[in-house]
Parts: C-alpha cells; structure tokens; sequence
C-alpha cells in the first residue's frame, strides 16, 4: 500500500467512523454488563477511528516511494460490498437470519477470483446456523430467524 492509498483510507475510516458516532447518537449505549441497541455500532464506530488514526500515524511516519504512482479505486470491490450490505438490511426482514446470511456468505464468496461449491456450501451453512445461535438463541435479540 502507497503513502498516498494509506493517508486516503485512514481519512476514510476516521470519517465513516465520525459518521457513525453522529448517526447513533441517539441510541442507548448502556455498559458493558447491560448493553443498550448502540453499544456495538458505537464500539465498532470507535475502532474504525482508531484504526484511521493508526493508518495515518502510519502514513505520516513513513518514507514517500517516489515511484510516481497513482491511486487507483478498486471499485469491484466497493460496489460489492456496498450492494451486500444493502442486500442484508433489505433481505433480512423478508427472508430471516438464516437464509439472509446463507445468500450473502455465497455472495461473497462468487465475489471473489474462485471458489469451490462444497466448501462455499459447508461455510453458507455454518454461518448461517452459527448466526442464528448467537445472535437470535444466546444474545436472545428480536430478530426475524424465518420468513414465516
């Protein structure tokens, strides 16, 4: 990674994690023995701003590369990433956990250079029994498990 790449993505992760702080605010946080519906997206808001910090940090320490590179934008990957992650706030009330996280381990897996179907089977159906555990069983959070 470029000075120039690293400098830009702590920038970006500094600003999507401000942004997320300023979008929960409204959200109870709670304590860790009590955590409200905001304690995770704040936690993971404010990891993202310490890790744009850490990238810049980086980046300003380290020796420039004269190469006279440019930045170029994966936009394959920001794309997809972008749609899957739409794709699982509107699937999720419509489908459930399991088979929403099913769908979208597959997607992500077609996403990339290859992939081998028992295996990309095997993962789709593990994270999918293994989310429903978590987050619907142990966590006991209200979140739809089937379309019925």
């Amino acid at each position: 990674m470029s000075v120039q790449q690293q400098y830009l993505s702590g920038l970006f992760f500094i600003a999507f994690g401000a942004f997320a702080v300023w979008a929960g605010n409204d959200l109870t946080i709670g304590t860790a023995g009590d955590m409200g519906i905001g304690y995770t997206p704040h936690a993971l808001a404010i990891g993202c701003i310490a890790v744009g910090c850490v990238l810049l940090a980086q980046a300003f320490f380290a020796q420039p590369a004269d190469d006279g590179a440019r930045l170029e934008i994966a936009w394959r990957p920001l794309l997809l990433v972008t749609i899957m992650v739409l794709g699982f706030g509107i699937l999720l009330p419509r489908l459930g956990l399991p088979l929403t996280v099913a769908i979208m381990t597959a997607a992500a897996a077609l996403s990339g250079e290859k992939f081998h179907w028992p295996a990309l089977g095997a993962i789709a159906a593990g994270m999918a029994v293994l989310s429903t555990l978590l987050f619907s069983t142990a966590l006991n959070l209200q979140i739809p498990v089937w379309p019925f």
